[in-house]
């Protein structure tokens, strides 16, 4: 096989699988309803705070507390701990006051979805992680006239 046609098709290959999979992306999240509870409002939800809520304010209080404290000692570790701590408690708040709803959706389209993603994604991992056959073969050949340069 030629080396030009080899690669132009494995470049071929590895579109039609990003092709593929962001179009099952695509075909997934049309089916998918996003709910968002308000931080006090989370009661039955199955959340970071298995579903007793949070009060809108506590969840800042971490945070105030380490701006605070890194105001006050600029080079304290603990004062840029609180304070990262603090803004990683109210991202991890608002992600779970989301909830996802799957909506109803035929056998067909949700296997045809299934196929393109993973199929799709296999295919251009396929492409980007498969070895080389054309250096393989090359090592070959130069092991092979280095054996026989040595007996010559």
């Amino acid at each position: 096989m030629n080396e030009k046609n080899s690669a132009g098709k494995q470049l071929l290959l590895l579109f039609l699988g990003i092709l593929m999979c962001c179009g099952g992306l695509f075909l997934f999240s049309r089916q998918v309803d996003v709910k968002v509870y308000e931080f006090g409002n989370m009661y039955g939800h199955w959340g970071l705070f298995s579903g007793k809520g949070i009060p809108g304010g506590m969840v800042v209080i971490p945070l105030i507390i380490g701006i605070v404290v890194w105001v006050i000692f600029p080079k304290s570790f603990a004062g840029k701990l609180i304070t990262i701590l603090g803004g990683l408690f109210i991202i991890l708040g608002i992600i779970s006051s989301v909830n996802l709803v799957f909506r109803k959706t035929t056998l067909y389209e949700f296997i045809l979805m299934i196929v393109l993603i993973f199929g799709g994604g296999a295919l251009a991992l396929r492409i980007l992680f498969m070895p080389d056959v054309n250096v393989e073969k090359d090592k070959k050949k130069n092991k092979i006239d280095e054996i026989n340069d040595r007996f010559n």
